[in-house]
């Protein structure tokens, strides 16, 4: 049995590999007023980040630095010295005043959001450097999994050697073009069964993605490393205003490596929108209906998830049975199998209990039909489709080391996901005016809730149970949990508040709300360089949300909860039920509440009607014989609930198809 790499503590770093002097001075200001510096000094905190942050691989990190700096500039504004020039107690009141205050009471009008995401930005750097540091995790309550009691029981059926991918190193490259039969750019939930099934039907494929390929083998327990090394910029993918973040997998496996593998079918109701006469998907039903089948055998979905389901996830479902509610709240079901509990879902599975991409399909695809047939080629970004008239005949690619690769393709098939795979065809000049827009989301927020019982809820798989009310409702709930430091970035609270709550996470339980969104966002090209994500939530469905977050609250409240804690900008927690109606005081707006997604839909939709839809019920690119899209931007709406399976099943549906193409 393999035993993933310990994190280890460190001292400050001698040498400053990202921070530049203003911002890393700044951090420690901020650290002193924020965190116990009894435990970790404050320039250890702001040493940690610059150690972190330097091999961090995203493109968009520079906007930590601008954040840093903006915060020790902050203060002249009102004729005072810099933020690491106050004096401590001034530091601290300048702080509640100044960033918590002012934002909560909207006294900042110009730029607020500017001031809002800065302030949270660094923040959330601040205990990224304290509590990723393992001196913390006693102070309150963590135990990493390797030094569980269970470790050794829960881990004896995790056997030595795990499936694995074989990729292409760019050494081995003889010259700057490759071809294929098929090549498809993405290997996540869509693209990786596109890649396996055109490798059944005898396709020669050439896989490429952009993120790094890590084995299962290669996993640690620390959070930051796996973060920087699975999610890169789809950990600091923000909405054009800063306001609304958008979190997505990239490495070979895509969102599959990080997600929680929760499984549900398309909504009934989603289907028969999609194929209505306004949107005209023109999906089979029968057909769906099998590929929903053979995507569940391909991957494995099972219920339950594992034999070690968080306590705390009890909680929540004891409080939808005292209260009664209409809908269904069981066990969820996954692709995971033989599952130790560990809790690292979202920092990818060491133990390959999870049945992603990475774990079982593509590895099964090269065993089954061989590495020839199925090449993955990782670090290579596509910047742009060749096409001549109504042919695609290949991609423009870059790999990480800025070598420009020329792939040539009988059949080009995108699968990158909802961002990125809009993006390129925007690009490409592809579908213009069509593809980027219609972009919707899952959106979510969570309720934390605190109990007198110990709970230990980082210790079980992350997402267990879930509660589905009626569907006209609009939303779905779920238990969720995480390691310290992803609980740390996600708790309520700042200062003094987030403090005392850390100090309660053994009792803390949380779970969320999702609400697929109604009003689309687009896609636009960023003053930087890049995508810029167009989105402001609509008043609807933040009335959709805020309904469900208060009825969560009461779900807590009534399993025995002493207090619950959303995620609102200014910290508020409620006691009784009476209570949880001030929270549509509180959340005048949806920058007053912490609200994301990791599931992005749409961009591309499916429509037979080309003024309508990027691609018609083949999911070839309207206009075009050889150039297939198929992953979640081809959703014309928000499902809701989580997509990866309805991903695949698209994936299944449509491979066939690809396949008759690339013949």
């Amino acid at each position: 049995m393999r035993i993933p790499a310990p994190i280890e503590s460190s001292a400050e770093p001698t040498d400053r590999r990202f921070l530049a002097g203003p911002a890393r001075s700044a951090l420690a200001a901020l650290a002193e007023v924020a965190v116990d510096t009894s435990i970790i000094p404050a320039r250890e905190v702001a040493g940690n980040v610059d150690r972190y942050m330097g091999p961090f691989r995203a493109q968009r990190k520079w906007v930590v630095n601008v954040a840093l700096i903006g915060l020790w500039l902050y203060p002249l504004r009102f004729l005072k010295p810099p933020l690491p020039k106050l004096k401590l107690e001034a530091r601290r009141l300048f702080v509640e005043k100044r960033f918590v205050d002012d934002v909560a009471f909207r006294r900042v009008r110009f730029l607020r959001r500017l001031v809002q995401a800065m302030f949270r930005l660094s923040m959330q750097m601040t205990y990224l450097g304290f509590y990723g540091d393992p001196r913390t995790y006693a102070t309150v309550g963590y135990v990493p999994f390797r030094d569980r009691a269970r470790y050794a029981e829960a881990t004896l059926d995790v056997p030595d050697t795990l499936p694995s991918v074989e990729s292409m190193s760019h050494d081995s490259l003889d010259g700057d073009t490759l071809s294929a039969d098929a090549v498809v750019v993405g290997s996540g939930a869509a693209g990786a069964i596109v890649a396996y099934r055109l490798a059944e039907a005898g396709r020669r494929v050439l896989l490429v993605e952009r993120g790094r390929h890590l084995d299962p083998s290669e996993f640690t327990d620390n959070e930051i490393e796996q973060i920087s090394n699975l999610y890169a910029d789809g950990a600091l993918q923000l909405s054009r205003d800063f306001s609304f973040q958008v979190l997505q997998g990239m490495c070979v496996g895509g969102s599959t490596v990080v997600n929680n593998a929760v499984c549900f079918d398309i909504p009934p109701e989603a289907l028969t929108r999609w194929n209505g006469s306004e949107l005209d998907a023109g999906l089979e039903g029968p057909r769906l209906a099998q590929a929903f089948l053979d995507a569940r055998g391909l991957v494995g979905v099972r219920r339950p998830p594992s034999r070690h389901l968080q306590a705390g996830a009890q909680k929540f479902v004891d409080g939808v049975s005292a209260l009664g509610l209409q809908g269904e709240v069981d066990v969820v079901e996954a692709n995971i199998a033989d599952c130790p509990g560990s809790g690292y879902c979202n920092i990818g599975c060491p133990f390959g209990a999870k049945l992603s991409m990475l774990d079982k399909v593509l590895p099964d695809g090269q065993r089954l039909f061989g590495v020839d047939s199925l090449r993955v080629l990782p670090e290579c970004r596509a910047e742009r489709i060749e096409t001549d008239g109504s042919r695609a005949t290949g991609v423009v690619a870059r790999l990480s080391n800025g070598r420009k690769l020329r792939i040539r393709a009988d059949t080009v098939v995108v699968s990158a996901g909802a961002i990125a795979s809009s993006w390129l065809l925007m690009e490409s000049r592809i579908a213009r005016g069509r593809a980027g827009h219609g972009l919707r989301f899952n959106m979510a927020s969570p309720i934390t809730a605190d109990f007198d019982d110990e709970l230990d809820s980082y210790d079980g798989v992350q997402i267990s149970h879930y509660f589905e009310p009626p569907h006209e409702r609009g939303f779905v709930m779920e238990t969720w949990f995480n390691p310290v430091v992803s609980q740390a970035l996600n708790m309520p609270g700042w200062l003094d508040d987030h403090r005392t709550n850390m100090s309660r996470f053994r009792h803390l339980t949380a779970a969320g709300v999702l609400v697929g969104t109604n009003e689309p966002g687009r896609l636009a090209s960023a003053l930087t360089g890049g995508v810029d994500i167009l989105y402001t939530p609509d008043k609807g469905d933040v009335r959709t949300l805020i309904e469900a977050l208060k009825l969560l609250g009461r779900i807590y409240l009534a399993a025995g909860a002493r207090r619950v804690m959303p995620s609102t900008f200014q910290f508020h927690e409620f006691t009784s039920e009476g209570q949880l109606d001030q929270l549509d005081d509180y959340v005048e707006h949806s920058s007053y509440l912490s609200i994301g997604t990791g599931h992005p839909q749409g961009g591309n939709a499916i429509s037979r009607d080309p003024k309508r839809g990027v691609v018609d019920e083949s999911f070839r690119v309207h206009g075009f014989e050889n150039l297939f899209v198929c992953d979640a931007s081809v959703f014309p709406t928000a499902i809701t609930v989580n997509p990866q399976l309805t991903v695949m099943a698209l994936a299944e549906y449509a491979a066939p198809g690809i396949a008759e193409v690339s013949a």
